[in-house]
């Protein structure tokens, strides 16, 4: 017992960088670029995050963890009682100047400070 208090300020010294990090990245993004097309991604300080998706007819929602690694943000999505059928699985977006990129690189999710239009 004594050896794991021992260990726990240095645990917590490893772990501040990536806390620091995720406290930096979270905020509440809006996609920009794409025509006719209704987004917004809320990145919470715990972890969690919120998404939707408006395309016409269609709606997609997703919430669930997310994480920052190798210059990218990953969305994992989990099933809950208010997004039953999540509208992805798993969605990684590259971090470029501040935003964040779909895979298709269409379009941007960027904070409103960040918006240029």
């Amino acid at each position: 017992m004594r050896v794991l208090t021992a260990l726990l300020p240095l645990a917590a010294f490893l772990a501040g960088p990536a806390w620091a990090q995720a406290a930096e990245r979270a905020g509440h993004y809006y996609l920009r670029g794409v025509m006719e097309t209704g987004s917004e991604l809320m990145l919470h300080p715990d972890g969690r995050f919120q998404w939707y998706l408006v395309y016409g007819a269609l709606d997609l929602f997703a919430e669930g963890r997310w994480a920052e690694r190798d210059g990218a943000v990953i969305l994992t999505s989990e099933k809950t009682r208010d997004v039953p059928e999540p509208g992805f699985r798993t969605l990684v977006l590259t971090i470029q100047d501040g935003s964040l990129v779909p895979p298709d690189g269409r379009g941007a999710y960027v904070r409103p400070t960040d918006d240029k239009d």
